[in-house]
């Protein structure tokens, strides 16, 4: 992958086209994810910074250098013994069985899938024109039916939906939990983390109708409400609420209200792909009121904290796992 798009995608300058080429490479393997992740880290932290791609770039291809040549040896004689074994358990397995497909059965479900990594954002097109800005650590996944007028979507994660009005084909969110989202043209906001205690939909304008995972609906929210989920008590609350604080992430801030910095300490873990080990308790259930720039340096946000509340911290860098950041 060109490291100049890379960096046009981290400096947020990357074109549409440039923006789907990049997080096409990123999702066809795990070492272009592991490549990118460090970029990344390289970029966002001061110590690392710098203006020049060629430069950042060296820095990441001379850590892995060292790392890879090692394992090669290694891996070459795993790769061809693993082949030798496969090839061994279909010889044996077709002359003792008949290989079938049952009719009607398709052994592959053609689908489609937006994956964003932790510490970026990504805007989508769907088929029907929906546009979708996706958060940090978000997935987002249709059947390739989706042009036939089943709007169907998958989403783990958060995700603002502008959605293209088709009165005779409803666009439907499921989510990993009890509820899911179903609307006919709307803007609204969906954050359902499967290790978050509530989901949370947000309607801007439009109408949304929140149903059970049979269909039936539970409520119907107009311009201004919140619903929200416990996945624990499986109760729904609605309030009329700021739209702005829960959908001005997408432009890149973000607003906290009486929010413990535990709380804020996973948030922050996905939108910069670190690890934050708060050391303090009490430091954990502290309230906190405040609003950051997202496409800030993680060092920036944290000097935000220091200077704003009673935060001490620590960065530690890691070459090859997310930096490990010490809340004391």
């Amino acid at each position: 992958m060109d490291q100049l798009k890379i960096y046009k995608y981290l400096s947020g300058e990357a074109s549409p086209e440039e923006k789907y080429e990049i997080l096409q490479w990123i999702n066809a393997s795990s070492e272009n994810r592991k490549d990118f992740i460090h970029f990344k880290q390289l970029r966002a932290l001061t110590q690392y910074s710098t203006d020049d791609p060629d430069e950042a770039w060296e820095r990441l291809k001379q850590d892995k250098r060292l790392a890879r040549k090692s394992s090669r040896f290694i891996f070459s004689l795993l790769k061809y013994a693993a082949i030798a074994i496969v090839f061994l358990s279909i010889g044996i397995f077709s002359s003792h069985y008949k290989l079938s497909t049952p009719e009607n059965v398709s052994l592959y479900k053609e689908q489609t899938q937006f994956e964003v990594p932790f510490g970026q954002m990504s805007k989508i097109t769907l088929p029907d024109g929906t546009l979708v800005s996706l958060n940090s650590g978000s997935k987002l996944t249709y059947k390739n039916d989706f042009n036939s007028g089943k709007r169907d979507i998958e989403l783990t994660g958060e995700a603002f939906f502008d959605v293209k009005t088709d009165k005779e084909h409803p666009f439907t969110i499921n989510t990993s939990g009890a509820i899911n989202i179903r609307v006919f043209g709307t803007s609204f906001n969906v954050r359902a983390y499967p290790e978050d205690e509530e989901i949370n939909a947000t309607l801007v304008n439009g109408s949304v109708s929140v149903i059970d995972n049979q269909g039936n609906e539970l409520t119907k929210l107009v311009p201004g409400e919140n619903a929200k989920y416990s996945n624990s008590s499986r109760k729904i609350s609605v309030s009329q609420v700021d739209t702005d604080f829960y959908t001005s992430w997408k432009d890149g801030m973000v607003t906290f209200r009486n929010e413990s910095l535990g709380q804020i300490a996973l948030k922050i873990e996905r939108w910069y792909n670190v690890k934050i080990i708060i050391e303090n308790e009490k430091l954990a259930n502290e309230l906190y009121n405040g609003t950051i720039m997202k496409n800030k340096p993680i060092d920036q946000i944290l000097e935000v904290f220091r200077v704003t509340s009673s935060l001490k911290y620590q960065i530690i860098p890691r070459t090859d796992k997310p930096t490990l950041i010490y809340w004391k």
